[in-house]
């Protein structure tokens, strides 16, 4: 797991829609973990747990610790193991709503390989079929992650990574012509422009520097 991975959980905290059950006490160090009537409980523990690894609790907006890079082998067996949960879901037809969708794309698109991408775009369209808009954005963020595993420029622009020995932060490659600015909003990606104040942001260390996603996107 990379630099770059920490970076876009970062992003998919602030979109991943709001709590409309009851919110169920916790100690302190445990992850809040609300009843939501549209997403079954094995669904909602796994995106919470993955959330849960990147130091984001998910459903009160906490960051309650930032992942240390020995953390990653670990990190990268349990998304492995939340991962063929969400496979096992998904062929008995347990995976139905689409806020479910919605966190089985965000599951999976933690994933470095291809194909596990590719399942992440495939579960975030089909989520906004299923009427949950904001995966729009986590659409366009897994078709970039896809083409950035490919060797190829990403074209909405929600990604950032560090290339190489270069610490400097950078979303090159990227295809800023592939779609214009006017698209990028009907998919909850922000403009240009703000994504390259989001990347000067993120290059000067301060905070919610990786966002590039339209908060409440209608």
């Amino acid at each position: 797991m990379t630099s770059t991975a920490w970076a876009i959980a970062a992003c998919l905290v602030g979109i991943a829609g709001g709590v409309d059950g009851q919110t169920l006490p916790n100690p302190p160090q445990s992850p809040t973990i609300p009843t939501l009537a549209d997403v079954r409980p094995e669904i909602l523990r796994l995106v919470i747990d993955d959330q849960w690894d990147r130091g984001n609790d998910m459903f009160s907006g906490r960051q309650v610790k930032t992942p240390d890079a020995s953390d990653w082998q670990a990190i990268a067996e349990r998304d492995r193991q939340r991962q063929s949960a969400i496979r096992a879901l998904l062929a008995k037809g347990q995976v139905e709503t689409g806020r479910e969708y919605y966190f089985a794309a965000l599951v999976f698109q933690h994933s470095s390989s291809a194909e596990d991408l590719t399942l992440a775009h495939v579960l975030a369209v089909t989520a906004v079929i299923q009427g949950n808009k904001s995966a729009r954005w986590l659409a366009a963020a897994t078709l970039d992650r896809y083409l950035q595993t490919e060797k190829q420029p990403q074209v909405f622009g929600t990604q950032f990574q560090r290339q190489g020995d270069n610490p400097r932060w950078t979303m090159v490659p990227y295809d800023r012509a592939a779609v214009p600015d006017r698209v990028r909003a009907l998919w909850c990606v922000v403009s240009q422009s703000d994504q390259d104040r989001a990347l000067e942001d993120l290059q000067a260390g301060r905070q919610g520097g990786a966002n590039t996603s339209v908060m409440e996107c209608q």
